[in-house]
């Protein structure tokens, strides 16, 4: 064999034992994954806050629109002006409804007149009625004695009549005796005649009494009716000039001098004359997420910030908490997210501020100090193994299962449960670790279990997070974080 055929087998020994060692190489080594990681540190402070957006509103604020329709004859104030509780803003045309109140009141006059006209007719009915039961009472003393006096002349008749059959009596004396009997039974019937008579004109004057009541009281209906009328109508002139309701600032002035006012209507927005607004007391109205609402409480801090004024941060507090939802319709509220009136009282409110301006708001909902944090992305849920207990079994990655894990799938298969936790990295290797989380702030949450400051857990990247399991080997790459730590 000659010498250069020699030096080719040599290489090509080494060549192959340079591959094989390679391959054996890469087949032991285990794939690193590349991550980004924080390390768990003690904040002197962590605030968990809402953040919701809306508007600034006066805490009192009215939107004055016209009762009655008429030409604006009088405007007293402009927009901006002050104006106190009482003072006379501006005056509608009264000659339309003077006119009705009164009519209005000559109606009423008149029925008040008719009524006491009522009254005085059954006074004078009441005195006939007397008058007729006086003769009444005079028919019944006449039918007595009439009565008294033929039964003693019936009597007396019967006596004669008894003389002259036994021829004791003239003739003479028995006719007048007759006679005597027939008048007296002609005035007993008269006086009876006479009684039935007075009792008749009784009943009659009662009756029509009776009937004056009926009057009198559909009269005093009518009065009311008029009264009725006449109250309306009075309010209505009164409503010709509009005061101020509060003390306050004319934020809105649609109308001018010589326009027509129309009667306030629901959703007719131009029929709001002025809008007079309490300026002392300002509050932001926000919309907050159904998702956050849950965290508020009354009296929480607010920082509000104005768009219009980007260089004041105002303070405040949480005054008012929505029970219902505000979105406008059923179907609406079916499919968006609700979201929640929340009311926020500024502390000490600028001149600037204006109802209606947008505006944001931060609520603070909770506020720690020196508790241990880690950033808000380190944190993630893995669907663990636990036992009975519930609690974390973690796993020996050099066995295929824990003794404990074993000893329980011999009676049972293991139980699996989603548990919120870190990755935290030792020794070049990620292990998963269920943690018990506290407030959330800006970037930080904390942690209240299972993690001790300085402890180093994979913060990054978001893909990472996402796929990375328990075990694996990572390499450490905080340059990215650090660039972007300098960008912000």
């Amino acid at each position: 064999m000659s010498k250069t055929k020699k030096i080719w087998i040599a290489i090509g020994g080494v060549t192959v034992l340079a591959i094989v060692i390679f391959f054996s190489i890469n087949a032991t080594r285990t794939e690193e994954v590349l991550v980004q990681t924080s390390k768990a540190e003690v904040k002197d402070e962590l605030r968990s806050k809402v953040s919701a957006s809306g508007e600034i509103k006066a805490k009192d604020s009215v939107d004055l629109q016209s009762q009655i329709q008429g030409v604006i004859t009088d405007l007293l104030v402009k927009e901006g002006d002050r104006v106190e509780k009482g003072q006379i803003l501006l005056k509608i045309d009264p000659v339309p409804t003077k006119a009705t109140r009164d009519q209005a009141q000559a109606s009423y006059d008149a029925a008040m007149a008719d009524a006491r006209a009522q009254q005085f007719m059954i006074m004078n009915a009441e005195a006939s009625l007397a008058r007729d039961e006086a003769a009444r009472r005079s028919a019944r003393a006449d039918l007595d004695q009439s009565d008294n006096n033929f039964a003693r002349t019936q009597s007396l008749f019967n006596r004669k009549q008894q003389l002259n059959e036994d021829g004791l009596l003239s003739r003479d004396d028995y006719e007048q005796a007759q006679n005597d009997l027939k008048l007296s039974k002609s005035q007993l019937e008269m006086a009876k005649a006479r009684l039935a008579q007075a009792e008749a004109q009784v009943a009659t004057s009662k009756n029509t009494i009776e009937q004056m009541k009926v009057n009198l009281a559909a009269a005093q209906h009518r009065a009311q009716s008029s009264a009725a009328y006449l109250t309306s109508t009075s309010d209505q002139m009164m409503k010709t000039v509009l005061k101020a309701p509060l003390s306050g600032v004319i934020t809105q002035l649609p109308v001018t001098k010589g326009e027509v006012a129309v009667p306030g209507m629901m959703f007719n927005t131009q029929a709001t004359l002025l809008t007079i607004a309490d300026l002392s007391t300002i509050q932001a109205e926000l919309k907050v997420d159904e998702t956050d609402i849950v965290n508020l409480t009354l009296g929480n801090l607010a920082h509000i910030k104005v768009d219009a004024i980007q260089d004041t941060v105002f303070d405040g507090e949480v005054t008012e908490i929505g029970n219902s939802p505000i979105n406008a319709t059923a179907a609406a509220a079916q499919q968006e997210a609700k979201d929640f009136k929340v009311v926020v009282t500024l502390s000490v409110p600028s001149a600037k501020l204006r109802p209606g301006m947008s505006c944001t708001a931060d609520i603070i909902t909770n506020t720690k100090n020196n508790v241990l944090a880690v950033p808000i992305q380190s944190l993630t849920i893995r669907e663990v193994e636990v036992g009975k207990d519930g609690k974390y079994v973690e796993p020996d990655l050099h066995k295929k299962q824990s003794s404990v894990v074993r000893a329980e799938a011999s009676k049972d298969k293991p139980q699996k449960k989603e548990l919120e936790g870190v990755f935290v990295v030792k020794d070049k290797v990620a292990r998963f670790r269920p943690v018990k989380t506290g407030i959330t702030g800006d970037t930080d949450i904390e942690i209240k279990e299972n993690l001790k400051v300085g402890e180093e857990v994979v913060s990054g990247s978001f893909q990472t997070l996402r796929t990375i399991k328990d075990g694996a080997a990572v390499k450490i790459d905080n340059s990215i974080k650090s660039q972007a730590e300098k960008k912000s």
